[in-house]
């Protein structure tokens, strides 16, 4: 059974779920019927996905595409503050939009709906964000697995990769 779902409020309420990562804004209150519809439509949404790819491209695929001179995709970098991050060194070719930005009408002015749009930021915490938004909005949104670590470990992307391999070497228990 397929259930279709209006994008625009699936939309607005995910927008609205995300907004505590960028912002001291308290979550909308839903009335029990807009629960309800907001958790049929993000089941059908997170049901939706491919099962092998929930939208990653890797850094050497992007590389690739950038040194085939390839026109059929568009690389947005959504790393702030801007000044120490995209100002400081990105990706080639990358156009910058902020995270918290990228659903707004001028941010989305700027991306083409018939190109990939592969958005970065500095471990792909907020670029999967921002692949949601894009796709239920329309875009062929794809998150660049790893973020801009994967691209340039260099600080304060080598001290991240450091506090990463200090907590997978701590060996926590695992329960069976």
């Amino acid at each position: 059974m397929c259930i279709r779902f209006p994008r625009l409020i699936l939309a607005a309420a995910i927008a609205g779920l995300a907004i505590p990562a960028f912002a001291e804004k308290p979550l909308p209150v839903l009335t029990p019927a807009e629960h309800a519809l907001l958790a049929t439509s993000v089941n059908a949404y997170m049901s939706s996905l491919p099962e092998s790819d929930w939208y990653d491209v890797m850094a050497d695929d992007v590389y690739k595409r950038i040194k085939a001179g390839k026109g059929d995709f568009v690389i947005v970098d959504l790393r702030v503050p801007k000044e120490k991050k995209y100002d400081v060194g990105h990706v080639p070719g990358a156009v910058f939009i902020g995270a918290p930005d990228i659903a707004k009408p001028q941010s989305l002015a700027k991306l083409p709906k018939d190109k990939d749009i592969i958005v970065y930021c500095d471990t792909a915490q907020q670029s999967n964000k921002a692949v949601t938004a894009l796709r239920l909005l329309g875009y062929r949104g794809y998150s660049m697995k790893w973020g801009y670590m994967a691209w340039s470990p260099a600080p304060p992307t080598a001290a991240t990769l450091e506090e990463i391999k200090k907590s997978i070497t701590a060996g926590y228990p695992v329960e069976k």
